[in-house]
């Protein structure tokens, strides 16, 4: 449902079932009786439509600043890993190869595993049990030269980085909004249009449109809500690009002034 597609037939389904809810309204309900609770109705609705349209908009901006705060985590993941490849140049030679493969190893295994199991709500154990491997290997390093002792706790500090920036990324992968949430916006959008039928225009035609454009704005923030609400999945999703442009850094054959080499592609 959180494609282009699930999102036009959501909109169109719940503006049609409102139409269909207001034929069904005019039949069930005495049109004189409408007439005379148009007061009370529309102060009702006035209260109604106000309290569901602050917790709507609530819930979508929360939505959209937690998706917003998926794209910078994932982010900042990619620049972490990105300078514990380079800061490995500090390591002794076979060190620095083991780090430097293991960068590439991870970042290859997110691209092409982990970012369409994450559109699952599932994370990859190959890619987790890499990024450990790679934090415990560095744990253990003792420095030696003055160097190293400068560069070691950077090193260490964004390789950890790494990890505690992974946890938070696949925590939004794998935890959406919760059902009571849910639950509460859709009798809310029940009740809200359900409150639109308690009148008898004398123009049917006209509050029939009314009530689909009510019903229209309802479904479009769900949906608004539904696309935010899983930034890894869907057509509107946070995207495996700056591990993309960490491997064109990794891939590329370099030498640092300090003459450590590069993994071989």
């Amino acid at each position: 449902m959180d494609s282009i597609f699930g999102g036009a037939l959501l909109v169109f389904a719940a503006t049609g079932l409102a139409i269909l809810g207001l034929l069904a309204a005019r039949k069930m309900f005495d049109l004189q009786k409408l007439r005379e609770s148009h007061e009370v109705g529309g102060y009702l609705l006035s209260v109604v439509g106000t309290l569901y349209a602050v917790l709507l908009g609530l819930i979508v901006v929360d939505a959209m600043a937690k998706f917003q705060t998926a794209r910078t985590v994932t982010e900042e993941e990619a620049n972490n890993l990105a300078d514990v490849f380079v800061l490995a140049a500090s390591l002794p030679k076979e060190m620095c190869n083991h780090i430097r493969k293991d960068c590439i190893d991870y970042t290859n295994q997110v691209i092409k595993s982990e970012w369409a199991k994450m559109d699952k709500g599932e994370v990859d154990v190959e890619a987790r049990r890499i990024i450990v491997h790679m934090n415990v290997e560095l744990s253990s390093f003792e420095p030696q030269t003055e160097n190293q002792k400068a560069i070691y706790p950077l090193l260490l500090g964004a390789a950890s980085d790494v990890w505690h920036t992974r946890r938070e990324r696949t925590n939004f992968a794998i935890h959406g909004p919760p059902v009571v949430e849910w639950v509460s916006l859709v009798i809310g959008s029940i009740i809200t249009v359900f409150f639109t039928y308690f009148f008898n225009s004398e123009h049917f035609k006209i509050q029939v449109v009314m009530t689909s454009m009510v019903a229209l704005l309802i479904s479009l923030n769900l949906y608004l809500f539904l696309l935010f609400s899983y930034p890894f999945s869907g057509d509107v999703c946070v995207g495996a690009d700056p591990f993309e442009v960490d491997l064109m850094i990794f891939q590329h054959r370099f030498s640092d002034r300090s003459g450590a080499p590069a993994v071989e592609d």
